[in-house]
C-alpha cells in the first residue's frame, strides 16, 4: 500500500485515495501481463535503457509483442537481454528488437529513429512518451539551460515523437500515445517548477492530440507511473521524501500493458493513476465519461 493518507506527502495529488477503493504499491494478478496477448503489435518506449522503461520493456515482452523498439541516450543491451529472457520465461515467440540511440529532444534524431521503424517494423501500435529528467532548485537559483533542459526532455521529447509518429500510426494498428507524466502535474512543490510544471503540459499535449487527430483513430492518455525510486530520482530526492517513494516499477511496467490491452477510446485526453486498481477504475467509465473527468480544467 502507498503511505497511509494524509501522512506527509508533498506528492499526494488529487484522488489518489479516492478514485478507487484499493490503490496498490506493486503489481497485482488484475493487470497480468502473461494474461494478456499482443502478438503481432509494434511497441515503442523512450527512456528504455533503465528504471521504467526497462520494466515496461519487459512487461511488454511478457505480454507477447512482435516488436519492440527501445530508444534511449544511452546503451540498451541490458534492456534487449531482459526483454528477451522475459519472453522466453512467459512462454512467447522472441519479439524483434530495434535498438535506437538518441535524445528525445534531438529533432533529427528522432526522425531519424521514427523512419528506421518505419522501414524495420512497417507499423506502431503503441507510443509510450517514458524519457524523463528531474532537477531540483527554487527558481531565482536555478540554471535558465538547466531549467529548460527539463523541458526538452519532458514535454519537447514527447511532442516530437508524438509528430514523428503520427503519420505511421494512421496508417494502421492500434494508434495507441501514452505519455508518463506525473501526479507531480497537480502539486506545487518547492524546487519542482520544472519539472512539475513540464509534466503538466503534457497533460494537455495529450488533449490536443485527441483534440486534432481523435476523429481519425489516434487515441493519447497520461499516467503518473507511481512515485518509483529510480536512476532519475537519485541524488534529488531528499530523505525527508524519501518514504514516499513506495511503488515498484513492475507496477507501472504492468499497468501500462493492461491498458493498452485493448483500444480504450474513452480514455481520451485523459490523465491515470497507476497505484488505482486498474480493472475496477475501467468499471467507472460511465461515470467519468459522463462527468468528462481526469482532465485538467479550470473551476469557477
Amino acid at each position: 500500500m502507498p503511505p497511509p493518507r494524509g501522512t506527509f506527502n508533498p506528492l499526494e495529488g488529487p484522488a489518489d485515495y479516492d478514485m478507487t477503493s484499493v490503490v496498490h504499491n506493486d503489481s497485482y494478478p488484475g493487470i497480468d501481463p502473461s494474461k494478456t496477448d499482443l502478438t503481432g503489435k509494434a511497441v515503442f518506449i523512450s527512456g528504455a535503457s533503465r528504471g521504467l522503461g526497462r520494466a515496461m520493456s519487459i512487461s511488454f515482452a511478457k505480454a507477447g509483442v512482435s516488436m519492440l523498439a527501445l530508444g534511449a541516450r544511452s546503451d540498451v543491451s541490458e534492456t534487449v537481454k531482459a526483454a528477451q529472457e522475459a519472453a522466453a520465461q512467459a512462454g512467447r515467440a522472441e519479439p524483434k528488437i530495434l535498438s535506437l540511440k538518441f535524445d528525445v529532444s534531438d529533432r533529427k534524431g528522432v526522425d531519424e529513429a521514427a523512419q528506421t521503424v518505419r522501414e524495420q517494423f512497417g507499423r506502431l501500435d503503441i507510443l509510450v512518451n517514458n524519457a524523463g529528467l528531474l532537477l531540483t532548485g527554487f527558481i531565482a537559483d536555478s540554471d535558465p539551460d538547466d531549467w529548460m533542459r527539463v523541458w526538452s526532455v519532458n514535454l519537447m521529447g514527447p511532442y516530437l515523437l508524438t509528430r514523428a509518429f503520427i503519420p505511421l500510426m494512421l496508417e494502421r494498428g492500434d494508434k495507441t500515445i501514452v505519455t508518463v507524466s506525473s501526479v507531480g502535474a497537480h502539486c506545487q512543490m518547492p524546487g519542482l517548477s520544472a519539472y512539475q510544471m513540464s509534466k503538466l503540459a503534457v497533460l494537455r499535449l495529450a488533449e490536443f492530440v485527441c483534440a486534432e487527430y481523435g476523429d481519425k483513430g489516434i487515441l493519447a492518455y497520461s499516467v503518473h507511473p507511481g512515485n518509483v525510486q529510480t536512476d532519475m530520482a537519485d541524488g534529488v530526492v531528499s530523505p525527508e521524501l524519501a518514504p514516499v517513494f513506495v511503488e515498484t516499477p513492475e507496477l507501472s511496467a504492468d499497468s501500462l500493458v493492461y491498458l493498452t490491452s485493448e483500444k480504450r477510446d474513452w480514455l481520451a485526453g485523459r490523465y491515470l493513476n497507476v497505484t488505482w486498481d486498474l480493472p475496477e477504475l475501467m468499471r467507472k467509465k460511465d461515470s467519468i465519461v459522463s462527468g468528462d473527468k481526469l482532465k485538467v480544467r479550470l473551476v469557477v
